[in-house]
């Protein structure tokens, strides 16, 4: 699964919103969703989510003073499967609304084996920060 572009759309009075296709095709039927950086929530595939996820806590045994606890504890108690309505559509829960300051308009934007969900406006402030000239500098 590679998932890349960006995609404008709107989140509906009651939270809900259809993913694009080429997104939702690749995210199947139950994504996961959870809080991502700068402010935007991650969407997963939910064999993806199991895979990341499982890799990078699935040694914390939660009796340790292990510090990947507390991003354990952030990104489960905040991530939840998503269920698709007759219209195709997902509701987005109160509380990744809330964190990720989606209003109205958002920004669907793929990133490999994820797909990022912004508000719009946090999204063109971020984009606007980043120097095409610069990007390739650090990778």
């Amino acid at each position: 699964m590679f998932l890349s572009g960006r995609y404008n759309h709107q989140v509906d009075d009651k939270g809900r919103i259809r993913i694009p296709a080429k997104f939702k095709d690749a995210l199947g039927s139950h994504p996961y969703i959870t809080v991502g950086q700068n402010r935007c929530l991650y969407i997963f595939s939910s064999e993806e989510a199991e895979r990341i996820l499982g890799e990078r806590f699935g040694d914390v045994d939660g009796f340790s003073k292990d510090p990947k606890l507390d991003a354990m504890r952030k990104i489960f108690s905040r991530g939840t499967f998503l269920e698709e309505d007759k219209q195709g559509r997902f509701t987005l829960p109160s509380w990744l609304v809330s964190y990720s300051g989606i209003k109205k308009n958002v920004v669907s934007v793929g990133m490999n084996n994820r797909v990022e969900l912004w508000d719009e406006e946090h999204w063109a402030e971020y984009d606007a920060e980043s120097d095409p000239e610069t990007l390739f500098g650090g990778v």
